[in-house]
């Protein structure tokens, strides 16, 4: 992608009454972010009538200036981006219409795979809460997920080291540019997350931390997530905006119960009584009801000399040791998924190829 492309995808969703929903139709409808800024004045298109008059504004000017000099810095520093039109962009998160246009990210680039929890809370838990947290990820490491959160105080940065104690892969979805860091004290945390994970951000490098923020990215920690976990939560909380968004995007919630008394777990409470969410007593609940099951190595000896043909050779091509799911093979090697099905069960029968559990398949 050019530097000119780039600064004008991440001006377009600065615009006002523009953002990430709006920006994504107009880049669909002109082709490029680029063309947006050039052919939208000579468009008939009666959706985009109200929308030229932004983009004839000196701001608008001035926000696509700064972003040419945000792509300079960018360059100049390597940091590492990703663009919603690029095939390794997350798949779960591209299905949400308001999902970012570029992710800046830290650390691994995100995998593709869809086994990815999000679990998140309150920033004051109880000891149990804290508890349950480390328990519930410990449960879960012979899945093998993604243990994604939002690396604040409480229940998110319980989840993320415990995640790291158990070899899992862990990402953190911040609330300001990928060179910050909120809180200050959990700076001391990144280099050992970004061995292994990272950390993913929608807001320019230098971005400076603001509370309007958070609730905003709450919706990339939903939006990248099969499911989302809340652990402990008030009748108010961030933590239940994760879910909602959860909800909006047909993601599965799950919620941790409580006494009913207990205000710390109202909003959780909340959730499940209202069948906004399944009750999560442990890891083996929440893999149950998602159909998973455990990720070990089986041996299995490849036959020598397998005879491939010309489509099967070019699925192989998209499969590698890591899990990846049927629906992303498909995109990738542009095959139909019911073609797709029958050609990966002749290939597993050969030996080349194991299937997992959730639609899931590696290279042998």
């Amino acid at each position: 992608m050019s530097s000119s492309e780039l600064a004008a995808t991440l001006a377009l969703p600065k615009l006002p009454k523009i953002g990430c929903t709006t920006a994504r139709k107009l880049i669909r409808h002109f082709g490029s972010a680029l063309d947006v800024f050039r052919r939208i004045d000579q468009s008939n298109n009666s959706r985009w009538k109200a929308l030229k008059i932004i983009f004839k504004k000196p701001e608008t000017a001035a926000v696509l200036r700064a972003a040419e000099k945000e792509c300079a810095y960018i360059d100049k520093h390597h940091i590492q981006w990703i663009d919603f039109r690029e095939p390794t962009f997350p798949t779960a998160l591209n299905q949400c219409p308001d999902a970012p246009l570029v992710l800046f990210y830290s650390g691994q680039p995100f995998p593709t795979t869809t086994r990815v929890i999000s679990i998140v809370g309150t920033r004051q838990p109880s000891q149990k809460g804290r508890a349950f947290t480390a328990q519930l990820v410990e449960q879960l490491s012979p899945y093998n997920p993604i243990i994604l959160s939002g690396f604040a105080y409480g229940i998110d940065i319980e989840a993320q080291l415990a995640a790291n104690e158990h070899g899992l892969q862990t990402y953190a979805c911040l609330g300001h540019g990928i060179l910050g860091c909120y809180p200050k004290q959990h700076r001391k945390h990144r280099k050992e997350i970004e061995q292994s994970g990272g950390f993913l951000s929608e807001y320019w490098p230098n971005e400076p931390f603001n509370r309007t923020n958070f609730l905003q990215r709450n919706r990339i920690i939903a939006g990248l997530a099969q499911a989302t976990v809340v652990v402990e939560s008030r009748a108010k909380g961030g933590a239940l905006t994760t879910a909602y968004y959860a909800l909006g995007y047909q993601r599965d919630v799950f919620a941790v119960p409580g006494r009913p008394d207990d205000r710390a777990v109202a909003g959780c409470l909340d959730l499940i009584k209202n069948r906004r969410a399944e009750c999560l007593t442990s890891g083996a609940d929440l893999a149950e009801a998602l159909g998973w099951t455990q990720q070990k190595q089986k041996p299995q000896q490849p036959e020598l000399f397998v005879t491939l043909n010309e489509h099967e050779q070019k699925v192989l091509q998209y499969l590698g040791p890591e899990p990846k799911h049927i629906d992303l093979i498909a995109i990738e090697a542009q095959v139909k998924v019911s073609e797709l099905a029958s050609m990966l069960f002749l290939l597993e029968m050969k030996g080349v190829v194991s299937a997992l559990a959730g639609k899931m398949f590696k290279r042998v």
